[in-house]
C-alpha cells in the first residue's frame, strides 16, 4: 500500500537488535525469539489456547513497544511470521474500557485480531465491551487479578448463530482477563471459545 510504503520512507523499520533496517526483527535475528511450548489449556471455560511466543527478550520488547509506543504496524509483522489455520468461523477479541482505548488510541488485541483474519477465512468482530475501568494488571499478583477483572466485561451484541469463536489477546500471564471474558461468552450461549495469544509467560 502507498501508505505504507510512506511511513517506511518516512520512519523505516529497525531491527530491535540489530538496528538493520528493514523489520522490527530482522531475518538473521528471528533466531533469537523464543516459541511458546505447545499447550493444550483445557477447564475453567477455555477450549483451547494457542500462544505462539515466549513473553521474553526480543518478542517481550517489540509487544511493549505496540503497547506504549504505538508501534501497531509491528503487529502485522509478527502475525506473518504465524502459520496457523483458524477454524472458528469469528474472531474476536478482549475489550479495552473506552476512555483507556480513547487515551491509547488503538486496542492492541483488535488489531492482532484484525491481521490474523486476513490470513484465514474467519470473519473479525466485536461481540464484549469492557464495562467496569479496571487497575492495570500488571501490577498485580494472579489472586489479585483474578478478584480485579471479576464482571468487567459484557455481550455487545446478540450472539444467536454464533457458536464457535477464537477470542484474540496479546499476552497470556495468568491467563484472568481472557478466562473472565470467555464466562461472559458461555454465559451468553457460545459453546466453543478457543484462546490465542501472540505470547506466553514463561
Amino acid at each position: 500500500m502507498i501508505k505504507d510504503l510512506i511511513l517506511d520512507i518516512l520512519f523505516p523499520k529497525v531491527c530491535i537488535n540489530c538496528k538493520r533496517e528493514g523489520k522490527y526483527i530482522c531475518d538473521k535475528c528471528k533466531v533469537f525469539i523464543s516459541e511458546a511450548e505447545p499447550m493444550i489449556y483445557t477447564g475453567e471455560c477455555l477450549d483451547g489456547l494457542i500462544s505462539v511466543w515466549d513473553y521474553e527478550g526480543l518478542i517481550k520488547e517489540l509487544i511493549q513497544m505496540i503497547k506504549y509506543q504505538g508501534v501497531t504496524d509491528a503487529i502485522k509483522e509478527l502475525i506473518s511470521l504465524i502459520d496457523i489455520k483458524v477454524y472458528s468461523p469469528y474472531i474476536i477479541y478482549v475489550p479495552m474500557y473506552i476512555k483507556k482505548e480513547k487515551r491509547r488510541g488503538f486496542n492492541q488485541a483488535e488489531i492482532i485480531a484484525r491481521e490474523l483474519a486476513k490470513k484465514s477465512e474467519a470473519r473479525p468482530i466485536s461481540l464484549l465491551e469492557k464495562v467496569v475501568d479496571t487497575q492495570d494488571q500488571t501490577k498485580l499478583n494472579k489472586k489479585e487479578r483474578l478478584e480485579n477483572v471479576k464482571a468487567s466485561f459484557a455481550i455487545n451484541r446478540n450472539v444467536e448463530g454464533i457458536d464457535n469463536v477464537l477470542l484474540v489477546d496479546d499476552v497470556f500471564t495468568t491467563g484472568a482477563t481472557i478466562r473472565e471474558c470467555c464466562k461472559v461468552l458461555k454465559k451468553a450461549g457460545i459453546k466453543k471459545v478457543w484462546g490465542f495469544t501472540l505470547a506466553r509467560t514463561p
